[in-house]
């Protein structure tokens, strides 16, 4: 028999963090072509439904196995409205079961024994090519036809998902078809204005207004203000200042004309360094930038010691940790997302990658009796109707009308129920067997855009107008890890120590001349270990990557 344990609040935390925080971006507006919307007459009810299943009419229970250990498991499937509309709506009952032991071990033990779950939700990984290869996983190409899934995701994204064998063995979890992303800059609101609140579309009006802020002497509690602060780490500053410099590294390399090519390299690179250089040895950067902690940097930032923030995830780490603090003990002030500076002839600035793929996959095992029974229901909770379900609840509870895109209409928010009447709901996204992206995200988009201005959620909006925007489509360079024990993947560890050395070297150098000596010398010990084998192997992968997705 295999192990059956009961859903828990972890996951419906889990899911409710991807509901709130949002991972796709860009997109069309609720009210434009082309938005994803419910398609079908079939919305839920709070009656539960009444079709049947064509896959089958009989009761079936099957088993979906998340293979993390901290997906405890304390709800019940039936025991709340969204669940209890799929079981009636399809006669299904879905166990969710995790390690018993770590992650590895338990995947180990299915191997050893021979017998698998009937759903796993697994990292695309080496785990996942070992089911593949040995035969484990059910190819999913005959369900896919004529599914919503395949209607929502892109042929490009399909066929990225495929095997070696060309086949489909994974449903790709959260998917989507429109950008994610949230790094970048931000400002501090009270001091922007008390320095007359100038442009700061170009790097050029970066360096004026940090170089005013630091004349200023501006304090907080006695302490002086920080004109520039990155989130912590040399690899952090280097990408977001290299892509105001219209660079955008992924693993060590760089575009350059249809090829991938070491950062260092790339046009724009020399300037982007530069320019950090003289930020440092103007102070105009704090002088801590590749030792603070986390902490730190919060601390300074929730009173207000920042005029220029800028880092990875900065929605998340402002909403969540510092806005609240700043704006309790200082009324009024604010920290306000702002494109990117960029430098001169540099059109799209790229703070964030995103890929199509999404997260992890969905996968269904042979030892699954009625896989198309269970392909049903997944495929069910993935299309827009099914979404609408998870995320807000049947028709007459949170809602009873949808606007023209049939988005819901709440007639309560979400985050105002209380943990019982949550539990009694399920909504919040506990029971996405299969994210949709792009549905999650234009719905909370839809719903922020209907609330007063002053109630409208701070990260929903910057996600919205800055961050997606400055977030590049990169499917292409999926698969461009190299392998650890053959030579290119020997280069690119040299690359990654020297990389991690040279960073903080160039930056902090004593004048420009020392900081272009720095890169220099750089660019010549990392391709006197052989990094040309590196970009030979990861452009061979981007150009088969692009090949796929025309």
């Amino acid at each position: 028999m295999k192990s059956r344990k009961l859903l828990s609040l972890a996951l419906a935390c889990l899911m409710l963090l991807a509901l709130a925080a949002g991972c796709t971006g860009d997109s069309p507006s609720p009210s434009e072509p082309g938005t994803q919307t419910p398609g079908g007459n079939d919305t839920p009810s709070g009656n539960g439904g009444t079709d049947t299943s064509p896959a089958g009419t009989d009761p079936y229970t099957f088993t979906y196995y998340w293979n993390y250990d901290w997906a405890d498991t304390s709800l019940i499937w039936g025991e709340d409205a969204v669940s209890a509309y799929m079981r009636d709506r399809f006669n299904t009952t879905v166990v969710m079961d995790k390690p018993g032991t770590s992650p590895e071990e338990q995947i180990g033990l299915f191997f050893a024994m021979d017998q698998f779950p009937d759903v796993m939700m697994i990292e695309r990984d080496s785990t996942y090519q070992q089911l593949i290869e040995q035969g484990k996983l059910l190819a999913l190409d005959d369900l896919l036809a004529g599914s919503k899934y395949a209607e929502l995701l892109s042929e490009g994204t399909v066929n990225m998902s495929r095997a070696a064998d060309g086949k489909v063995y994974g449903l790709l979890n959260w998917a989507t078809s429109q950008p994610t992303g949230n790094n970048g800059w931000a400002i501090n609101k009270k001091i922007w204005e008390e320095m007359g609140s100038p442009s700061l579309n170009t790097t050029n009006d970066l360096y004026n207004y940090l170089v005013a802020v630091r004349d200023a002497n501006l304090t907080v509690g006695g302490m002086s203000v920080v004109p520039l602060q990155f989130s912590s780490g040399a690899d952090i500053i280097a990408d977001q200042m290299l892509a105001s410099f219209g660079v955008r590294r992924i693993s060590g390399v760089a575009e350059v004309g249809g090829e991938l090519k070491l950062h260092y390299t790339a046009p724009g690179a020399e300037d982007a360094f530069l320019f950090l250089n003289r930020l440092w040895n103007e102070d105009l950067i704090n002088s801590d930038a590749f030792a603070e902690t986390t902490e730190q940097i919060r601390e300074k930032l929730s009173v207000g010691r920042v005029a220029v923030y800028c880092g990875n995830d900065i929605t998340s780490a402002l909403a969540t940790e510092v806005r609240p603090v700043l704006i309790a003990n200082d009324p009024g002030n604010d920290y306000i997302a702002i494109p990117s500076p960029r430098a001169s002839g540099v059109t799209d600035v790229w703070n964030s990658v995103w890929y199509s793929l999404g997260w992890n996959v969905i996968v269904i095992t042979k030892d699954a009796e009625n896989p198309e029974r269970i392909f049903e229901l997944i495929d069910f909770v993935h299309s827009n109707e099914g979404s609408l379900l998870v995320s807000y609840g049947p028709q007459g509870v949170l809602w009873d009308e949808m606007d023209a895109n049939s988005f819901p209409i709440l007639s309560r928010a979400l985050n105002s129920l209380t943990s019982e009447e949550n539990d009694e709901l399920g909504a919040n996204g506990r029971w996405t067997l299969l994210g949709n992206a792009p549905y999650a995200d234009q719905s909370k988009v839809a719903i922020n855009a209907r609330l007063p201005a002053d109630e409208q959620d701070w990260v929903t909006n910057a996600q919205t107008n800055i961050t997606w925007r400055h977030s590049m489509y990169a499917d292409a360079y999926l698969n461009i890890s190299t392998n650890p024990q053959e030579p290119e993947g020997i280069a690119f560890s040299n690359f990654e120590l020297q990389d991690s050395i040279f960073i903080p070297r160039i930056i902090t150098a004593p004048n420009e001349a020392a900081a272009a000596a720095a890169l220099r010398e750089a660019v010549d010990t990392i391709y006197g270990q052989d990094f040309a084998l590196v970009e030979a192997y990861k452009t061979a992968v981007f150009q088969a990557n692009q090949a796929l997705l025309r």
